[in-house]
């Protein structure tokens, strides 16, 4: 199980850096790249077996619950993408924030499971 969860935080880990520097990009980078910031490190540190389980929690609740959010300000579903990653309309932006978030959101609780055990 520990090999795993190593295997799991280094891909998260660089997962999450990647959705780092797409924030560049972002109309709003200031918001996500501290977001995605925290997961890699928090990731980063399961990969190094160092875990927080207060902290874990809260990021998860934090997380899930700022992606439900996201989800239901969408007025439609349009799909992730149209034509490339380019933001055709807000709904598909919401949709790629609410995944993005509970893809943490799942890192998160998998790291929480696992030091439980």
């Amino acid at each position: 199980m520990k090999k795993v969860i190593s295997f799991l935080g280094i891909f998260f880990s660089l997962s999450f850096l990647l959705f780092t520097y797409w924030q560049f990009n972002d109309p709003d980078p200031i918001l996500w790249m501290p977001i995605y910031g925290v997961a890699s490190y928090v990731s980063f540190q399961a990969f190094r077996g160092h875990f927080n389980k207060e902290l874990l929690a809260i990021l998860f609740i934090l997380s899930a619950c700022a992606g439900i959010q996201l989800w239901v300000e969408m007025t439609a579903w349009e799909g992730f993408m149209t034509d490339g990653l380019a933001m055709k309309t807000m709904n598909q932006e919401l949709a790629r924030e609410a995944v993005g978030l509970w893809i943490a959101s799942f890192s998160f609780a998998i790291y929480f499971i696992s030091e439980k055990k």
